[in-house]
């Protein structure tokens, strides 16, 4: 049985959620990943539409989730990486979309830059970029994000939760980083 870092609700992302609760939820397996650059940056994922910041990954196409996120880092921000562990799984319980996803998270070091763009044809449309923040910067980052999460400020449902369940991996790896030290 899996042991889950958080299990995250629509009344944990929405103080005032009027959506029913479905009686039954989809599974979808998602990955997602904490990407270190040789500077100590770490890649986050944006775009010109709700300019707001994400971890690389996505959907998974099969159950090999190390081979997955590394697509995904790939595909996201053209970055060949190395996995070097997994900080954990979150659940989470979207009512709007009756779908139940179970998101692993991995720490990775970029090794090699692909020089073609490998993105989704939807990615390139939607201006999906790569940025690298520093620590320091990642933390405010989120921080700010969150904080507009729980003033309702976010008006996309499923960028919301990506916000509140990525905070959580970045606590969670910002702990045990620092239990290292």
């Amino acid at each position: 049985m899996t042991q889950y870092l958080k299990i995250l609700k629509d009344s944990d992302i929405f103080s005032s959620s009027k959506i029913e609760k479905p009686i039954e939820y989809a599974e979808r397996q998602t990955v997602k990943a904490i990407v270190f650059n040789e500077k100590g940056e770490v890649a986050l994922v944006t775009n010109p539409i709700h300019n707001l910041y994400s971890f690389p990954g996505g959907g998974a196409e099969n159950n090999n989730l190390e081979s997955e996120i590394t697509r995904e880092c790939l595909e996201e921000i053209n970055q060949e990486v190395e996995i070097l562990g997994i900080i954990g799984t979150i659940k989470e319980l979207r009512d709007r979309d009756a779908k139940k996803y179970i998101t692993t998270c991995f720490v990775a070091r970029a090794i090699k830059k692909v020089k073609k763009d490998t993105r989704t044809k939807s990615e390139i449309e939607n201006g999906l970029n790569v940025v690298w923040v520093s620590k320091k910067k990642l933390k405010n980052i989120f921080e700010i994000q969150d904080k507009k999460v729980s003033a309702g400020e976010i008006i996309f449902y499923n960028t919301a939760f990506n916000i509140v369940r990525d905070s959580e991996f970045l606590r969670e790896y910002l702990k045990n980083y620092e239990e290292r030290k």
